[in-house]
């Protein structure tokens, strides 16, 4: 609503930006003479050190530790007992006036605390030519005493509490503890860095944002700790209830009593507009639940303002669904707030993968994401929802290098399936008591629009295993979950499925599942040859008549089978200067198979764990470290790193803590330990060697014409002897080397075979 605001005698008309934060009204100071205006008390904040609070900026911006700072906290207790004037009123009441300066400030923002407003009694904040106006503020809008309110442009903010005479005695009671000086927003436009984002980021009502306008109305910018911006969405619970439930990161977490909530900021078409858009503002929530190790917070809105206990219609609330299985998403995008800008979009096209990154102790604990379109995120980004392909909420962004200027680099969000029901949780920090809470054991919901009721017949699939990604093996076991979102219980469905677009199976499904009820359902074993396949999903009918809602009834999915796939996992323990770290993954002709690192410093460095699916043969890692120190910590580190590369088999390459400090570079050969070429390689052929153990001399037998190359390899990966032979038997003698554990590799023309050997 467009604000018409009289000050000093005028008629003002209303600012550039509608910020509907409170119920509206007009502030009474506006009644009285000038001269009588210029003698309310002044405050005045002095300038803090800008050069240095950006030097600090510069070190947290993007790292997921803490929300994107715009401002400076001046931490203060200005009352209606000890600062301001109070002013008689011609009706009989009284208005407290209050004039805060900060100075050379770009935007002011204020946070009451110890607050109590008696019924009748009104709270405005505004700027002093009256064309930016917050409130009227009362009782309802106040949560524990606490109101966090919106930013205002320039360097002054004026505060006014007003007491009809009627309320003489009950004067209650305003502090104002907390002074924001905003010192980071854009030139061009002042009010809530408008604008400050990178040039490259995507308003969210483009074309390619089209298909995601609930998903856009669940998106929203929070203020945390008075002085800083995240984002984070709006998340449904299986309820349906429109419980103002907010899923953000755990990095952005400060008491959320005084948080602001920013609703629909984000411009109507594609290009900027010339100024601010519009929106809509809630302040004030409670904690329900966080997380470190996947970098979860979950609060519950408490602002007075709320209708019927949840965000007012007016603002096109929408409560996203969710997605907690371990399924990775065909395809994602995230809305925004880059550097607390209008909302923006961005896209990857391609699948997530689950990663331990940003120094979780958690493995697995992160959709990593790489976008498209030329899109990214920013600082302020974080805590954005992650939704997958069919919109439903999978993580909330942590952190990550991408930015307009590293467009290639990637960004990591905590993973709703590890926040879930986490081993040894509880209430307090877990997502499954809130957004389950009457146990439906559901792996995804869908989104909720106030007022629409659920649909009477409405299957869904969800949870697809065993069809995606990597298959480390030539057969494929896919299952998924048939779910009943309709409000009519389930008793059939038929469901088909296929593979590589080719003949479709039927399946008659018949049981009984009530609303939110599941069943997994498991799909025969299919044989594929080495490459890339598909594998799709869809319920065609339910109780025998047509599904009211399509759009959740298919699943698809893109893998890649590897028929003599073996499973490798590389364990790399990082020393605490993990900026340093690097390393690339070849095959035998030098082609990059994988890559990882620089990784963040940290005095407690996790443990990196990946998993490779390699096709049999043998590989290199190459370890790098640009401080020429290797992986062996020093100084006030008291970490020394280590590797260890495994298979079936066991320990196929490793360094030990001893060689860690391996200079700036090092190698691990190593190689999988099956038959490379010809399958039935040592079917065919005598292949052995013997004794196993062995105190120092083996002996070789390959009974395969021909020459054969014989390689020995400790598990660090360090060629210990290399020869060639035409006889099928070879001795060698270990007696001079280090006890533990060694590789032989025994090359010939129809393929290689490795062995371990154990000296003693």
């Amino acid at each position: 609503m467009k604000k018409h605001i009289l000050i000093l005698g005028l008629l003002l008309l209303s600012m550039n930006v509608e910020a509907q934060q409170g119920d509206g009204g007009f502030p009474k100071s506006h009644k009285l003479p000038a001269q009588e205006l210029k003698q309310v008390q002044k405050q005045i904040f002095s300038e803090p050190n800008i050069a240095a609070l950006r030097s600090e900026d510069a070190e947290t911006d993007g790292k997921g530790i803490a929300p994107w700072r715009f401002g400076y906290n001046n931490h203060t207790q200005l009352n209606t007992e000890n600062a301001g004037s109070w002013i008689e009123l011609a009706d009989g009441g009284k208005i407290w006036l209050l004039s805060i300066t900060c100075e050379n400030a770009l935007t002011v923002n204020l946070t009451f605390e110890n607050t109590v407003i008696p019924e009748g009694n009104e709270l405005y904040v505004f700027s002093p030519s009256g064309d930016f106006v917050l409130g009227k503020f009362t009782s309802k809008h106040l949560y524990k005493g606490t109101l966090g309110a919106e930013l205002v442009p320039g360097n002054t903010v004026l505060v006014e509490y007003y007491i009809p005479e009627k309320n003489k005695n009950k004067a209650g009671f305003v502090e104002v503890g907390t002074v924001t000086h905003g010192y980071r927003s854009s030139n061009e436009f002042q009010e809530k860095v408008f604008g400050e984002s990178g040039s490259c980021n995507m308003n969210v009502n483009c074309p390619d944002g089209s298909p995601w306008v609930n998903q856009r109305n669940s998106a929203l910018m929070l203020v945390s700790g008075s002085n800083g911006f995240c984002s984070g969405a709006l998340i449904n619970n299986t309820l349906n209830d429109g419980t103002p439930y907010v899923l953000t990161a755990n990095h952005c977490y400060s008491n959320p009593a005084s948080w602001i909530f920013r609703f629909n900021w984000q411009a109507d078409g594609c290009s900027d507009p010339g100024s601010s858009p519009s929106f809509q503002s809630l302040s004030g929530a409670v904690l329900r639940a966080r997380r470190q190790p996947s970098d979860m917070c979950l609060v519950e809105i408490t602002a007075g303002a709320l209708e019927n206990g949840t965000v007012p219609e007016a603002y096109n609330p929408y409560f996203a669904g969710w997605n907690n299985s371990n399924t990775p998403p065909t395809s994602t995008i995230s809305i925004h707030h880059p550097s607390g800008d209008i909302k923006k979009i961005s896209f990857d096209d391609n699948p997530a993968s689950a990663e331990q990154a940003m120094n979780s102790t958690e493995p697995a604990s992160s959709w990593r994401v790489q976008w498209d379109r030329n899109t990214t995120t920013e600082g302020g980004s974080s805590g954005s929802p992650l939704f997958d392909q069919n919109g439903r909420i999978i993580g909330q962004l942590w952190g990550g290098g991408a930015s307009c200027s590293n467009l290639t680099s990637p960004d990591f969000y905590g993973r709703v399936h590890n926040s879930w029901e986490p081993a040894g949780s509880d209430q307090s920090n877990q997502l499954k008591h809130w957004l389950d809470p009457n146990n439906s054991g559901v792996e995804f919901i869908d989104g909720l629009n106030l007022g629409t009721p659920a649909a009477a017949l409405d299957a869904s699939i969800g949870s697809l295993e065993g069809a995606a990604g990597t298959v480390c093996s030539g057969s494929v076991s896919p299952s998924f979950r048939l779910i009943n979102l309709g409000s009519t219980v389930m008793t059939s469905a038929v469901i088909e499925y296929s593979y590589d677009n080719g003949a479709t199976q039927t399946i008659n499904w018949s049981g009984s599942l009530n609303m939110y009820e599941s069943e997994v359902i498991n799909l025969p074993v299919n044989n594929l040859g080495n490459g890339e396949h598909t594998f799709a999903v869809e319920v065609v009918s339910v109780n025998g008549s047509s599904d009211e809602n399509a759009g959740n009834n298919a699943l698809s999915s893109t893998f890649t089978t590897y028929p003599n796939g073996v499973e490798v996992q590389y364990d790399l323990q990082l020393d605490c200067y993990g900026s340093e770290t690097s390393w690339v993954l070849e095959n035998s002709t030098g082609n990059q198979l994988a890559t990882g690192g620089p990784y963040p410093d940290n005095f407690n460095p996790p443990l990196m764990s990946t998993e490779w699916c390699l096709e049999e043969g043998c590989y290199k890692l190459i370890l790098d470290d640009t401080f020429s120190d290797g992986i062996s910590g020093g100084g006030w580190c008291s970490t020394t790193g280590y590797v260890t590369i495994t298979d079936a088999s066991g320990t196929i390459g490793a360094i030990a803590e001893e060689d860690a400090d391996f200079g700036a570079t090092t190698t691990i050969n190593f190689c999988t330990n099956q038959v490379v070429g010809v399958q039935d390689l040592e079917n065919e052929h005598t292949i052995s060697v013997y004794p196993n153990p062995t105190n120092g001399k083996v002996n070789i037998l390959a009974d395969v014409s021909g020459t054969k190359r014989i390689s020995i390899y400790s598990t660090t990966g360090m060629l210990v002897t290399s020869f060639s032979t035409e006889a099928d038997t070879a001795e060698l003698d270990l007696s001079e080397k280090a006890t533990g554990v060694y590789s032989v590799h025994i090359e010939t023309k129809e393929g290689v075979v490795v062995k371990r050997i154990i000296k003693q």
